[in-house]
């Protein structure tokens, strides 16, 4: 089996959900300008199944990752060489992809928990208390 293209294929998925969980991101930040708490209520489940799917493919990258290491018996990934094993070069920029999105997602939530706290605060004065710790674990940046 070819660990590599593995890797690229598993880091390429990953690049895809965290795509979508960024599109989810900005529709939420639209509906908390709208005050559309239900619509918030509904993306914040999607961005969860999301969450569950990128946990997913993280096992699977680190398994691949410890195959490889077997495969190729070195301690670490940069002991390879592009020169014997081309495919690293695509390895290395969709890993750099991934790792650039992730930072996006990262400020995404900030701006994220940062709009929908005044919407919920307004809710609360309006309809009582909410949880906010249920929010904020279910929006929580799950990188850090």
């Amino acid at each position: 089996m070819d660990y590599i293209k593995k890797l690229i294929s598993d880091n390429e998925q990953k690049l895809t959900y965290l795509d979508k969980y960024l599109s989810i991101n900005e529709m939420a930040i639209i509906n908390a300008g709208n005050n559309n708490i239900s619509s918030i209520k509904e993306l914040v489940q999607k961005k969860q199944a999301l969450i569950t799917s990128i946990n997913i493919i993280d096992d699977k990258i680190i398994q691949n990752i410890a195959n490889t290491k077997d495969y190729y018996k070195v301690d670490d990934l940069g002991e390879l060489l592009a020169s014997e094993i081309p495919e690293l070069v695509e390895l290395k920029n969709i890993s750099t992809e991934v790792l650039k999105k992730m930072l996006e997602v990262k400020n995404s939530d900030k701006e994220f928990l940062s709009k929908t706290e005044k919407v919920f605060d307004d809710y609360k004065d309006e309809k009582g208390p909410y949880d906010r710790k249920k929010l904020e674990y279910y929006t929580k940046n799950f990188f850090e």
